[in-house]
């Protein structure tokens, strides 16, 4: 049989402390999101101050499930195992929300023959056009 003290786990004891801190400085984040959701903010570049706005609010948010993973759920003193598969979520988290931006900005993407306020992407040119492939050649249906 194998011993038993060998598949033990240590626990770790956190303070009181830390966890009033965590909670104190969650309190100041969200009163920062409170405050920054109320500002209107000037237009950066082609951003619009809404969109500036919802960026800082999840970047806070970001900070604010970092918190909570780390020190509630216990994350920070885990394995290096637990500590990779968190990892892996907020790498997730971003790269979706990358995923998100490269598909807002495809409408800004130079192209001669297409919509950029369309809600498809099949070209928008006459069947005269040049530009035009020929219809029996691909599967492009022309809008009417």
């Amino acid at each position: 049989m194998a011993n038993a003290e060998a598949h033990s786990h240590e626990h770790h004891i956190v303070p009181t402390s830390t966890y009033i801190k965590t909670l104190l400085a969650l309190f100041v984040l969200m009163v920062i999101t409170v405050l920054v959701a109320g500002v209107n903010l000037p237009r950066i570049g082609f951003l619009s101050g809404t969109v500036v706005n919802q960026v800082i609010a999840l970047a806070i948010a970001l900070i604010k499930a970092f918190l909570v993973v780390t020190i509630f759920m216990g994350v920070k003193f885990g394995t290096k195992l637990i500590k990779l598969w968190a990892s892996v979520g907020f790498i997730w988290v971003l790269l979706i929300f990358g995923i998100l931006g490269d598909y807002t900005m495809r409408k800004y993407e130079p192209a001669p023959s297409w919509d950029s306020k369309a809600d498809s992407a099949l070209p928008r040119v006459t069947p005269e056009d040049p530009k035009m492939p020929d219809h029996n050649s691909t599967n492009v249906i022309i809008r009417q």
